[in-house]
C-alpha cells in the first residue's frame, strides 16, 4: 500500500504556539511540532495567514479561524475571521468563506484564514486553539522553516508510531500547550473581540476614503454620514440605506463608494458563517482642520 505523505504543496501557515520567548523581529513563519500534531502558520498577504495542520491523532479534530491568535508588538490581539475557501452550501450554492475544518484522524489540511490583521511583522506570541488545549508556536527564521517543510513533506501520515515517524525525519518537538482550566483565564485574550454569545462580528476589510461632493464642499459641510446594511455569507453588503445624513450629494457618495470599493468579511458564529447587519460611519473630514 502506498503511503500516505504530505503535499509537495505544503507551504502552509500553521496554528503553532511560541515558546516562552517572545517572536524575533527576523521571525518568517511559526511551527507547532508534537507527536500528535503539526501546525505550521506564515502570513500570506496583508489580510491572510496560510495555516497547515496534521492531525497524527486517533481523533477528529475541529479548527476555526477564530481560535486562530496573536498578539502584536502593541499588546493588542488580532483574531481570524474566515476560511477563504470555494465550496457548496447546503443548497448546493457557491460560498467563497467558510468558518470551521474538521480533520480527521491522520489527515492533512491546508487553510487560509483570512482577517483584519495587523502588525504581522511584530508577532510576539501566535496560537491556536483546539478543543481544550491552546497550543502556542515556536518563531522560525525562513530558512529553518524550510527546513521543516522539506522534512514533514516526506512523513508517513498513516505510520501507527508518529513518534519514530518524527524522529526518523530529524524533527524536533517545538512549541508549547496549555490545557483550559475553566477559568475565564482561558478567555481573556479575546476580550472585546467577540460578543458575549461567541458571535466574531462582521468586519470591514477595506475602506478606501470616499471623495466629498463638489456642493459639499462649496458649501463647506463635513461630518459623518451614517449607514446601515446587511453583510452576506460571501462578503457583499446589500439593503444599504442611510440612517443620518449630511445632504449635499453626500449620502449618495458615501452609499455608492461603500457598495462599490469597500471590502467586508461575514460574522461567524458556531463554526457558521451568517448574514449579520452593520452599521457603518463615513467620514468626510475638513481639509483645512488640523
Amino acid at each position: 500500500m502506498r503511503r500516505k505523505t504530505m503535499p509537495a504543496v505544503f507551504g502552509l501557515l500553521a496554528a503553532v504556539c511560541l515558546t516562552p520567548l517572545q517572536a524575533r523581529a527576523d521571525a518568517a513563519a511559526f511551527a507547532y511540532v508534537s507527536p500528535n500534531y503539526i501546525v505550521t502558520a506564515e502570513p500570506a498577504g496583508a489580510h491572510n495567514f496560510m495555516v497547515n495542520i496534521i492531525n497524527f491523532s486517533d481523533y477528529v479534530i475541529v479548527v476555526q479561524p477564530q481560535d486562530f491568535i496573536y498578539r502584536g508588538e502593541s499588546g493588542r490581539f488580532y483574531i481570524g475571521q474566515v476560511f477563504e475557501r470555494e465550496h457548496k452550501d447546503t443548497l448546493g450554492g457557491a460560498q467563497r468563506y467558510n468558518a470551521s475544518s474538521l480533520l480527521k484522524e491522520r489527515t492533512f489540511a491546508g487553510l487560509k484564514i483570512t482577517g483584519v490583521f495587523h502588525e504581522q511583522d511584530a508577532i510576539e506570541e501566535l496560537s491556536v486553539s483546539i478543543g481544550a488545549r491552546r497550543f502556542f508556536m515556536q518563531p522560525l527564521e525562513k530558512n529553518a522553516f524550510e527546513q521543516l517543510v522539506r522534512k514533514i513533506q516526506n512523513l508517513d501520515l498513516e505510520s501507527p508510531d508518529s513518534e519514530a515517524e518524527l524522529a526518523k525525519a530529524n524533527i524536533q518537538a517545538m512549541g508549547r500547550f496549555k490545557t483550559s482550566d475553566g477559568s475565564p483565564e482561558w478567555e481573556k485574550d479575546w476580550e472585546g473581540l467577540l460578543t458575549e454569545d461567541g458571535t466574531n462580528p462582521p468586519k470591514i476589510l477595506e475602506r478606501p476614503e470616499i471623495a466629498i461632493t463638489p456642493a459639499a464642499k462649496k458649501a463647506r459641510v463635513y461630518g459623518k454620514v451614517r449607514l446601515v446594511g446587511i453583510i452576506s455569507k460571501s462578503g457583499g453588503i446589500r439593503d444599504l440605506r442611510v440612517s443620518k445624513g449630511l445632504g449635499r450629494g453626500l449620502d449618495e457618495r458615501a452609499v455608492e463608494g461603500v457598495r462599490n470599493s469597500w471590502v467586508f468579511l461575514p460574522a461567524t458564529k458556531n463554526g457558521e458563517v451568517y448574514e449579520t447587519q452593520i452599521a457603518i460611519e463615513v467620514e468626510f473630514a475638513d481639509p483645512d482642520k488640523p
